[in-house]
């Protein structure tokens, strides 16, 4: 009498016997195995791509992280420079004004000295 297996040989039909009812029960049972092996090979399969997967995520976005911190540092770098040129800028106009100032006042007060010395030297 023609039986349907849930192997994936397609239907059976029943021998007479022990031994060759034994021999379809190990074949059943050896086409199950094989398919839950490979059901898991499968499985394994993609639980590995997926770490792989992610692996190769987590160091993409550890490298934009980096080049983000690299970009932000340059501008800070860049920020910094330009505060101290503009320091060193206003430092030497500030020394240029006081030294022509200074030089102003120098000048004048030469200039009255001498006249005041020229003075004296005319009244006496």
């Amino acid at each position: 009498m023609p039986t349907k297996s849930e192997s994936t040989r397609g239907p059976v039909t029943a021998v007479p016997g022990v031994v060759p009812g034994a021999v379809h029960l190990a074949l059943d049972v050896a086409d199950r195995g094989q398919s839950a092996t490979f059901a898991l090979l499968q499985e394994g399969r993609a639980e590995l791509t997926a770490v792989v997967v992610g692996g190769v995520e987590l160091a993409e976005r550890a490298t934009a992280s980096v080049f983000r911190l690299v970009k932000r540092a340059a501008q800070r770098l860049d920020e910094v420079g330009a505060e101290t040129l503009a320091g060193v800028e206003r430092l030497a106009t500030t020394t240029v004004k006081a030294a022509r100032d200074t030089t102003r006042a120098t000048t004048e007060l030469a200039h009255t000295a001498l006249g005041g010395l020229a003075g004296q030297a005319a009244a006496a």
